[in-house]
């Protein structure tokens, strides 16, 4: 019947294989042009299908490095585009080796300016104000277990130590 192929059968040496038969050998299937004794690959035979090679999957791999090494089907990041290797050992990107796949688009128009909030328009900058408080020396009051900070400003303030030192005390007992 027309279109349809006669089953296959695997090619044996020393038989005669008749015109449209279709055999395999050396991994490819192969029909017979006429009667024929001679193994495939040969003239008597046209090759109806060989074997392939395994696909290749393109890998991401994150922003391009000078120093990474790279092969056919990489994908990387750089410079807010997004570019595949063409071979093994690309080089520079982007250059020669490597295909723009995507990149970034131009910045919009600006849109209009929105409505400020309930709280009006922002005031004037008023003038800058006195410096903060801080520490300008420390003294120990032994007696009573305290850090006396002596501030910028003249006043003191007590850290009272006498229950750190109690704590401490009771657990190396």
């Amino acid at each position: 019947m027309p279109g349809q192929l006669p089953a296959v059968k695997a090619w044996v040496p020393e038989l005669v294989h008749y015109a449209g038969a279709v055999v395999t050998h050396l991994g490819a299937l192969w029909q017979a042009t006429r009667d024929t004794g001679q193994a495939p690959p040969h003239g008597d035979f046209a090759c109806l299908a060989r074997a392939g090679q395994d696909g290749a999957t393109p890998r991401v791999r994150g922003l391009w490095k000078a120093e990474a090494a790279y092969h056919a089907l990489d994908i990387v990041a750089l410079n807010g585009g997004s570019f595949i290797a063409k071979r093994d050992d690309p080089g520079a990107c982007p250059g020669d080796g490597w295909q723009l796949l995507a990149s970034q688009g131009r910045t919009g128009a600006q849109g209009a300016k929105g409505e400020r909030g309930a709280a009006g328009e922002r005031g004037t900058k008023g003038e800058r104000g006195e410096a903060g408080r801080g520490i300008a020396g420390f003294r120990v009051d032994g007696k009573n277990y305290r850090l006396i900070a002596r501030m910028s400003d003249g006043h003191e303030t007590a850290l009272e130590l006498r229950e750190l030192f109690e704590q401490y005390h009771r657990e190396q007992e």
